[in-house]
Order: C-alpha cells, then sequence, then structure tokens
C-alpha cells in the first residue's frame, strides 16, 4: 500500500528539522546577548562612555569662547564652582619655565573672563606655544568711569592704562581646557549640545 503524505513524514522533512534548529540556536544567541547587554558585559564593545560638563563663556580677542572648568588650586574657589580642589595645581607657579597663562577674572562687573591665549587650531594641531590650561588667576577691579565689558587682554592692560581697573595677580591656579574659540574652531572630540544659561556664571 502506498504510504500517505502524513505516514510519510510524521515529523517534518530532514531539511525542515535542521533549520528549525539553526532558528532556535540564533534565537538562543540574541537572547544570550541581550542578557549581556542588560548586565553590562559587552558595553565597551557597542558604546563608548560619555561625559556632560558645563560650558564656561569667556572672552578671547573681542570674541565669544568656551572652556570648561575641572580644577582649583584655592578651596573656596573649588567649593563655589563645584569642581575638584587641587592645592598641588599652585606649584606650577614656581616652575622655571612658564606653565600657566593669565585669566582675567572681573570682580565689580558681571562679564565672562578674560584669557588671552587659545589652541589655534583646537586639537593636536595647535600652533599657539603660549597656550596652556592652567591659568593664574588676575583680579581685574573697576576703580574709575563706567563699566564695560572687557572682550581681551589688550582691553584690561588698556584700562588698566587708562587708570580706570586695577590687576591683582593671585597664587590661584584652575584647569580649564579651552575647547571652543571662533579663531581655533571647536575641539575634535568635543560636541555642544545645549545652552547652559548658567555658563557665564563664576
Amino acid at each position: 500500500m502506498e504510504p500517505t503524505q502524513r505516514q510519510r513524514t510524521p515529523f517534518g522533512s530532514s531539511r525542515t528539522k535542521v533549520i528549525s534548529v539553526t532558528l532556535a540556536l540564533v534565537a538562543l544567541v540574541a537572547l544570550a546577548a541581550s542578557f549581556r547587554s542588560l548586565r553590562g558585559e559587552d558595553s565597551h564593545k557597542t558604546r563608548t562612555p560619555r561625559v556632560i560638563l558645563p560650558l564656561v563663556q569667556c572672552w578671547y580677542k573681542g570674541q565669544v569662547a568656551y572652556y570648561i572648568q575641572t580644577e582649583a588650586s584655592d578651596s573656596g574657589l573649588a567649593l563655589q564652582q563645584d569642581v575638584n580642589y587641587v592645592p598641588l595645581l599652585a606649584n606650577v607657579l614656581s616652575a622655571t619655565t612658564t606653565a600657566v597663562d593669565d585669566i582675567y577674572h572681573v570682580t565689580n562687573f558681571t562679564q565672562g573672563n578674560v584669557i588671552p591665549s587659545a589652541p589655534i587650531p583646537a586639537g593636536p594641531t595647535n600652533t599657539d606655544p603660549s597656550y596652556s590650561p592652567l591659568w593664574q588667576v588676575s583680579l581685574v577691579t573697576w576703580v574709575s568711569g563706567t563699566p564695560y565689558v572687557l572682550k581681551s587682554e589688550e582691553d584690561v592692560l588698556l584700562a588698566k592704562g587708562d587708570g580706570l581697573v586695577t590687576i591683582t595677580k593671585t597664587s590661584i591656579v584652575v584647569n580649564c581646557p579651552v575647547i571652543y574659540t571662533p579663531y581655533g574652531g571647536l575641539l575634535p572630540t568635543a560636541k555642544i549640545i545645549g545652552d547652559d544659561k548658567d555658563n557665564d556664571k563664576w
């Protein structure tokens, strides 16, 4: 008697079995990968860690620029800015070669700090040998005339020469890498994703 289709293949063909087993294995592998991802085992393979730091607006050669602040050698300033307190930073002031540049902070008029140097261009091809992310704080105080925004080191020194401001160099050192200026562009690894209204706070 000729067997029926059901009698010939009661559990499916061999090809069907292979396909079913293969699909089951693929599903198991995908499920295991999902569990590893949830546990963070494969996180180093699928994504690079990122951190968001507030930008601080400053002035450089008459234009708005941005830096990030991470450390200060003064405990009071570190507390005010919520950055690392690093007293050892002040040791760079006694270095035999210049390891810092000036940063000007106006004490009695609200404006961004003024920096005299920056990476040009930002990144590994910087050509400004004067730039350092370590800044020695100089306090600028208006003593005469009507205050206005000082947008460059030249503005600061001119105001001092005219007797409008005094400049007091402190022993405070801050670590503030510059990540953007209109002259040097944006640090290649950086991405500005928003506008923090507190950026100009110090």
